[in-house]
């Protein structure tokens, strides 16, 4: 005989039911009070709406076993046949919310392994940018034209995902060609002061880091080169890159197939 039944022969049904529902429910309460406490103070300063989500999802799964525990055991209702019902129904819904029960896993994820917070500069698939928001179903990041990509969460398990972090968050690059037979050092140097000029000039380089400019390959054209700047934000990438474009174009050295490249920068000059 368990302690329901010896209550049902003490107090009666009726008054058994009431005291341990009122129990059962006074336990869950604390119990999530407590549990939703401790997860405020372990991810409360993520700032992000998927900890209210996965709150509510905690609150749900308690409530549940209550009414499973009370049903079985208070109100003698047969919960296997209505769980089994429900289990057909979950299974129906759930191959049609496929990708949005994906977005929802994974923004849970975001949130237990605080794997990208707001401010990161992130590489999702062909997306690079800013985070600029995390809700329980998707990330907005912008770019470095300062265009908006709504991206589901679901791509941080299905696609490659890269948390870009120091020198690399603040990097962007395009490419040149240096024309054939010219000074390479004094070139190099050229650059990376321009560049230096141009985006402090601006104020958009990263505090710390000076540009680079480095030599890859060689061709018809001359020699190809990676100039490489770092910049304070995003916003100002494609800007930077422009300017500093603008700053070496007419310095005599880029490869032009109409004309040679300026004497002064050929080697032995």
């Amino acid at each position: 005989m368990n302690l329901i039944e010896t209550l049902n022969e003490s107090f009666g049904e009726f008054t058994t039911g009431i005291l341990v529902t009122s129990l059962v429910v006074c336990a869950a309460l604390i119990l999530t009070h407590l549990v939703t406490n401790t997860l405020h103070k372990r991810l409360g300063d993520i700032g992000m709406h998927e900890l209210s989500l996965a709150m509510n999802i905690l609150r749900i799964a308690v409530w549940v076993v209550v009414a499973f525990f009370l049903g079985e055991n208070v109100f003698h209702i047969e919960m296997g046949g209505l769980i089994s019902a429900l289990g057909v129904t979950s299974l129906v819904v759930s191959l049609g919310l496929q990708d949005l029960i994906k977005s929802v896993v994974a923004g849970l994820l975001i949130v237990a392994g605080n794997i990208v917070t707001v401010g990161d500069q992130v590489i999702m698939g062909d997306h690079r940018g800013e985070v600029m928001d995390i809700d329980w179903h998707q990330i907005t990041i912008r770019d470095r034209d300062g265009i908006a990509h709504v991206i589901s969460n679901s791509k941080l398990i299905s696609d490659s995902f890269m948390r870009l972090q120091g020198k690399m968050a603040c990097r962007h690059m395009f490419d040149v060609d240096i024309a054939p037979g010219v000074n390479l050092p004094m070139v190099k140097t050229d650059i990376e002061n321009q560049a230096c000029i141009a985006l402090t000039k601006n104020g958009w380089i990263a505090e710390g880091y000076m540009p680079q400019v480095l030599f890859l390959s060689s061709s018809a054209l001359g020699t190809h080169a990676s100039v490489r700047v770092f910049i304070s934000d995003i916003e100002y990438a494609a800007r930077s890159m422009d300017a500093v474009m603008c700053a070496i174009s007419e310095r005599g050295y880029l490869a032009d197939v109409t004309k040679t490249a300026d004497p002064r920068w050929m080697r032995g000059a």
